[in-house]
């Protein structure tokens, strides 16, 4: 069976609108990516999360007829809110596998790997989180979060209290009890983050060290380690909440930062953390402080 590939350029304003009513129309598959300069969406006080100019992939069924599809598209958006459009053929494959044959292991500083559940454990004996591609973001390959995960390699982790706040998909939790946490506080305010954590500690069998919450509905400690890999905006809006968890001496690491957005970041924190100079990664940044 072939199917048919439907590429469309639009905006941040229409973008979640456009692949609702794609799904709606009997799409089966709808991704969305950047198509402008920007290296990744970013979140605004304005509410918009995507792009400012959007390409949809839209995988439909072969005998879809794609002129009244866009005739629909255009009736409930208007005309101007897409760019472009793009058709094409796609053979039959083995999509699970094609999927899969993405994701390899990820090993950091030969300390730890992140692999997912379909490949062969590594043959090199050391910690191994297993982790599957989801909803939640987060599985080791972006630079965000590895510049974290590389912080941890390279100090000591033992017997500390973690907090991971923004937990996503629980990987930095786990890192964290892999490299000898104590306790570690998976925190999120996105449902779907902390069901996603949940489950892949129980892959992994770290409950007993892990609690997972939203930070409403539990009692948090002062952490000796603090890590956050979320945006720019929430972390300038949480260095009150942040110094509040943490003691004199505990150690921030803050991600999910590009590069352009460390000077305004290091000013906000500057006032309750010794900050050092950003650890830089393509177009993406990592902090580090210890609180004052």
């Amino acid at each position: 069976m072939s199917w048919l590939q439907l590429e469309l350029e639009t905006n941040q304003t229409h973008a979640e609108e456009l692949s609702a009513l794609l799904e709606q129309l009997g799409a089966i598959s709808v991704s969305l990516t950047a198509s402008s300069s920007e290296p990744v969406f970013d979140e605004s006080d304005n509410g918009n999360t995507f792009w400012e100019r959007t390409k949809l992939s839209v995988l439909l069924n072969s005998k879809c007829n794609i002129d009244n599809l866009l005739i629909q598209l255009h009736s409930h958006v208007g005309s101007n809110a897409i760019y472009s459009h793009n058709i094409k053929f796609l053979e039959d494959k083995d999509w699970v596998n094609e999927f899969k044959s993405k994701y390899q292991p990820i090993f950091f500083s030969n300390k730890i790997c992140i692999s997912p559940s379909w490949r062969e454990p590594s043959k090199n004996k050391i910690a191994t989180i297993v982790l599957d591609p989801g909803l939640a973001f987060g599985t080791g390959a972006h630079p965000t979060t590895s510049l974290c995960i590389e912080w941890f390699c390279k100090n000591d982790i033992n017997n500390k209290i973690v907090i991971d706040y923004g937990c996503g998909s629980g990987i930095l939790a786990m890192v964290a009890v892999k490299f000898g946490a104590k306790k570690v506080f998976a925190i999120d305010i996105d449902e779907q983050a902390l069901n996603t954590t949940r489950e892949n500690i129980e892959q992994n069998k770290l409950q007993e060290n892990i609690l997972v919450c939203h930070p409403e509905n539990a009692v948090i400690p002062k952490a000796d380690i603090l890590v956050a890999n979320i945006l720019q905006n929430p972390l300038k809006k949480l260095l009150k909440e942040f110094s509040s968890l943490t003691k004199p001496g505990s150690h921030i690491i803050l991600s999910g930062l590009l590069s352009t957005q460390t000077k305004e970041c290091l000013a906000v924190y500057g006032t309750h953390f010794n900050m050092d100079e950003p650890v830089l990664r393509k177009s993406w940044a990592s902090l580090h402080g210890v609180r004052l």
